[in-house]
């Protein structure tokens, strides 16, 4: 992606953490300066014009609070973000009613601070376009590249952007309480289900308390799927007793989930699909427990596997004017949304878990887990370990579900579990857990009868051979290319090809990519790698680096037959 040169200070007395920060930053197109100190910071901030300015709290001679104060109360502030490891609400709420941007807090994930800092600077310069231009209703011009000046406030008073800040969205998830899909009567089913003390009666009294909930569990128990008996079943204790104590908690979350979900409420986003995912995740994360023997650590982990997407359906609702047009914009730049919430909320949807679902009823050691779903792999391998299995848990049974259901939306962001995921969690067999909740899935009602809003490519003269040389027990990508070129084929030997050819290179450096396209006389072949390996494969004239967008591969493969035209 193509960013404009932005400038940054990058502010911090300790030489590596300072350095690491120019790098993650210099990777997003900025352009660094450096000082060690506040003092030394305030005076290149005079002289200089900074987008951006980056800066630790606790420093010799003038320290990060007094730096920002400085830098806030110039004619024209650049952007300031604060990083810190001192955790103390009342210096954060002091820092952001001083209007400062963002506060990271240590240790930090360079990636993901790159990444905000990138979001803060395009937000930050599209405000700044908007006040050059003229004060018509219509504020943006149709081709003004930074998404976020393009997506227009859902008050209606004008197309003004309005900043929207991580307590304004908290503030609001509070106060409208249905805008995440859960309800009180299911999240209580949910853990009573799962406690070796409750007994028959007492799941069934909390279950009718509500009476959709208790339709739909009747009405489940007599399903082919779990009645092959065919015995009639009237009431909701034989119902319970049926589909079993531990399944009627999960069953409970699914039936609400798609109630809340499937209302009237209208949604820019398919909430049908995200309603199939989060049901095929907590399906799949129940047998991946089993078979890697993970039940000592279980408590919670199918609600996360649900919830997934909850955090993004809440914002979808609170703003959904703002979700079209970002939408829109993703559709037509190939960006994913993961990049454009970043962008125009200047957090992702994982931010708005920690701040908001406690307000819902759901516990710390389950918030921490879907906080740091999006976690780099090294920053979560400084989170202790028995919360880095439980991520990693939730994470692949995403990726399974996303393999059950088959369809990808356009802003998607394409994530491929890394090589030996399955192996690392015990799991004996992910091919066998794909399967099974396939299989499982259809006792749940269970038809997202959804496509993708991307079609196959129009025309395609010549076919799509796809070979992974990423060795594994299920391949990821395969489904995912399949989806995009029907018409590919299996192959083993890429250098014998004749016509496209996509090579499965996402488990690391190797040096036998280069001498397979070195080797190819007739075919036409384009790498997949992963994005943090793009240095070592810089040398390879076509390749397609994840994760990134739906949209964008469809692009990029679609473009194969051009390119070899």
């Amino acid at each position: 992606m193509n960013h404009h040169c932005s400038s940054a200070l990058v502010v911090d007395d300790e030489p590596l953490v300072r350095n690491l920060t120019i790098r993650a930053l210099a990777r997003e197109g900025f352009h660094c300066d450096s000082a060690k100190d506040g003092r030394e910071a305030a005076k290149l901030a005079a002289k200089g014009n900074y987008d951006v300015v980056v800066t630790d709290l606790k420093m010799p001679n003038q320290n990060g609070h007094a730096l920002a104060v400085e830098l806030m109360s110039m004619p024209s502030p650049p952007s300031v973000v604060v990083l810190t490891g001192v955790t103390e609400p009342r210096l954060a709420k002091d820092l952001i009613s001083r209007g400062i941007d963002d506060i990271i807090y240590k240790p930090i994930d360079y990636s993901v601070l790159s990444m905000k800092v990138r979001a803060i600077a395009e937000r930050s310069a599209a405000a700044r376009a908007l006040t050059t231009k003229t004060t018509q209703a219509d504020c943006v011009e149709p081709n003004v590249a930074a998404p976020a000046s393009s997506v227009a406030s859902d008050s209606g008073s004008s197309g003004c952007v309005a900043p929207i800040t991580q307590q304004d969205v908290a503030d609001n998830i509070k106060a409208r309480k249905s805008v995440v899909p859960i309800c009180d009567t299911s999240l209580s089913v949910y853990r009573m289900s799962g406690s070796e003390q409750m007994d028959t009666k007492a799941l069934t009294d909390a279950i009718s308390k509500n009476a959709r909930l208790t339709e739909e569990i009747i009405s489940i128990a007599q399903s082919p799927f779990y009645n092959q008996s065919g015995i009639a079943i009237a009431d909701l204790p034989r119902a319970v007793v049926q589909l079993g104590q531990k399944r009627v908690g999960r069953l409970a979350l699914a039936a609400t989930a798609q109630a809340a979900l499937l209302s009237d409420e209208p949604s820019p986003l398919n909430l049908g699909l995200i309603w199939a995912r989060g049901v095929a995740s907590g399906l799949a994360i129940e047998l991946m427990i089993e078979q890697g023997g993970h039940e000592s650590i279980s408590d919670g982990l199918i609600l996360c596997a649900a919830m997934q997407d909850a955090a993004r359906v809440a914002l979808a609702r609170l703003y959904p004017e703002r979700y079209q047009e970002m939408i829109d914009e993703c559709l037509e730049s190939k960006r994913s949304l993961h990049e454009m919430e970043m962008i125009v909320f200047g957090m992702d949807s994982q931010t708005i878990s920690s701040l908001s679902m406690n307000a819902f009823g759901i516990n710390k050691s389950e918030i921490d887990v879907l906080v740091h779903l999006h976690d780099s792999d090294e920053s979560l391998s400084r989170l202790p370990q028995k919360l880095q299995t439980r991520i990693k848990l939730v994470r692949l049974a995403g990726y399974v579900a996303q393999a059950v259901i088959g369809i990808w939306e356009p802003w998607v962001e394409i994530q491929i579990p890394r090589r030996g995921a399955a192996d690392e969690l015990e799991l004996w067999s992910i091919d066998s857990v794909i399967e099974k909740t396939r299989e499982n899935s259809e006792g749940i009602n269970f038809k997202p009868a959804v496509t993708s809003k991307l079609g196959t490519q129009e025309t395609t003269q010549r076919g799509l051979d796809y070979c992974s040389a990423a060795s594994d027990s299920y391949d990821f990508l395969e489904p995912v290319v399949a989806s995009l070129r029907p018409e590919m084929a299996n192959c083993f030997n890429p250098t014998n090809a004749d016509g496209d050819v996509l090579l499965n290179f996402l488990g690391g450096q190797s040096a036998d990519a280069q001498k397979m396209v070195d080797a190819a006389t007739n075919a036409n072949i384009c790498v997949a790698i992963r994005r943090e390996d793009a240095e070592f494969y810089q040398a390879l004239p076509n390749k397609i680096e994840l994760p990134l967008s739906y949209g964008a591969m469809h692009k990029k493969l679609g473009d194969l037959n051009s390119d070899a035209s």
